[in-house]
């Protein structure tokens, strides 16, 4: 079956690109670090709590028109700048965040009409699923289920100030004259250009993330109250 990856929005069979096999679903490696010891059976294991980026070689295809179809994607990927995101229709619920920047080197067939080559992309570990993207309305006391066995670390949106809890974990903003995003993936927050992290009163060391499972999510003092879950998974 021929595979497609659309990449910043673009399908690649545009260039009449495609690819074969299962690179779609390789795995990226836990960060962790071994320290051996004399004496002692076994290694120590230290855990980074993190992932590591993903390189993934995909064997593509083009049977027509290559020289033009070839030269037309080359220049496509290569004006792109930094991580792009990137779909395949091998599991078209997800989408991953990705870099090509390896050359790229083709074997011309048949006479130059079709030719194959590999197209090395460097990913981050996760995949996105994209139901995690769309913004959910919170109410006074709710609860918010996870469907990934992965924490996932939401960007939050408040107006006005007041006290938001997530899983028993307290937050106060205390300064706030519009809308104002809480980001647990950068530990950031903000009003527009203002930086309001000094208006933050967290009760732990960190804006939670939401867990596996159910999440219970309560507020008062907000006017009003939106989350973007940001669901993911290996």
């Amino acid at each position: 079956m021929r595979q497609i990856l659309t990449i910043n929005g673009r399908p690649l069979s545009d260039f009449g690109t495609y690819y074969d096999g299962a690179e779609w679903w390789r795995m990226p490696e836990r960060d962790i670090e071994t320290i051996t010891v004399a004496g002692r059976s076994g290694d120590l294991i230290i855990d980074n709590n993190r992932f590591n980026n993903i390189s993934i070689p995909f064997n593509c295809f083009i049977k027509n028109n290559f020289r033009g179809n070839y030269t037309a994607l080359i220049n496509y990927l290569m004006s792109l700048r930094g991580y792009q995101r990137i779909e395949s229709n091998e599991q078209p619920d997800v989408y991953r965040m990705g870099i090509v920047h390896a050359s790229i080197q083709p074997e011309m067939l048949a006479q130059n009409r079709k030719g194959t080559f590999e197209i090395e992309i460097d990913f981050k570990p996760q995949k996105w699923l994209k139901q995690g993207e769309s913004v959910i309305n919170i109410e006074s006391s709710t609860s918010l289920y996870n469907p990934s066995a992965m924490a996932s670390k939401p960007l939050i949106m408040v107006t006005g100030t007041g006290t938001i809890t997530i899983n028993g974990e307290p937050m106060e903003l205390t300064a706030n004259t519009g809308k104002t995003f809480i980001d647990a993936e950068t530990q950031d927050c903000y009003e527009g250009t203002i930086n309001r992290n000094g208006n933050l009163i967290l009760s732990g060391e960190d804006i939670p993330s939401l867990t596996a499972g159910e999440n219970s999510i309560t507020y008062t003092g907000f006017t009003a109250v939106q989350i973007i879950p940001r669901w993911w998974q290996l």
